[in-house]
């Protein structure tokens, strides 16, 4: 019974903490890592604990593991989210907590000319603070994708769109990202984030993504 208690104690004090979580909004409207990998951790860690103990005491142990595992996942994410907005301040480069990741948004007209794939002198520096914090932190891999809008022909914005994805994914190892960490693909005018009947709208949906994953 005591057990039982302790459990359910636990299970309520996570059901808190989720509730709290979700009361803390960063700007972009997303939660933070540190909770939600702590409440991740520890329902997965409380899962395996039951599987190996088949019992209270291992269900216990393995959320207190998977909790503490958690949050130190989340707190990674955190201070990499922290270190890419101090270093690309005023940069163009828009930086989004989805709360499992670190999207980076490379707008297509600051980091291409049109219907090139070579990246702009004037972009480098951008590019290398991001790859300074990304040398900072090994352990995250890094999915890089292009996009277009729809002006022109699907396989000509299909190949541009991989070219610029490889273009910074080629720059991030040329300053010491290594290439195992990372992937790279275009997506051409799929998957658009505004309508392409405008022009602000196609020009926002000509970009290259950074996502940051652990």
């Amino acid at each position: 019974m005591k057990n039982k208690k302790i459990v359910v104690s636990f299970l309520l004090a996570s059901t808190l903490l989720a509730g709290c979580s979700s009361g803390f909004v960063r700007p972009e409207g997303s939660t933070s890592y540190t909770a939600g990998g702590a409440l991740g951790g520890a329902a997965a860690g409380a899962l395996a604990g039951q599987a190996i103990g088949g019992n209270t005491k291992g269900t216990l142990i393995g959320a207190a593991a998977g909790a503490l595992l958690g949050t130190a996942v989340g707190s990674s994410m955190q201070r990499q989210e922290n270190e890419f907005r101090n270093v690309l301040a005023n940069s163009g480069v828009g930086i989004v907590n989805t709360g499992s990741s670190i999207l980076l948004t490379l707008p297509g007209g600051l980091t291409f000319k049109t219907n090139q794939a070579q990246i702009k002198p004037e972009f480098a520096r951008p590019l290398n603070s991001i790859a300074y914090v990304l040398n900072n932190y090994p352990s995250s891999r890094i999915r890089i994708v292009g996009y277009t809008d729809n002006t022109g022909s699907y396989n000509y914005n299909l190949n541009l769109s991989q070219q610029r994805a490889y273009s910074v994914r080629n720059y991030l190892i040329s300053q010491g990202v290594s290439p195992e960490r990372m992937n790279a693909l275009g997506m051409g005018p799929d998957m658009p984030v505004a309508s392409n009947e405008t022009a602000a709208g196609r020009e926002m949906n000509r970009r290259v993504t950074i996502e940051v994953l652990q």
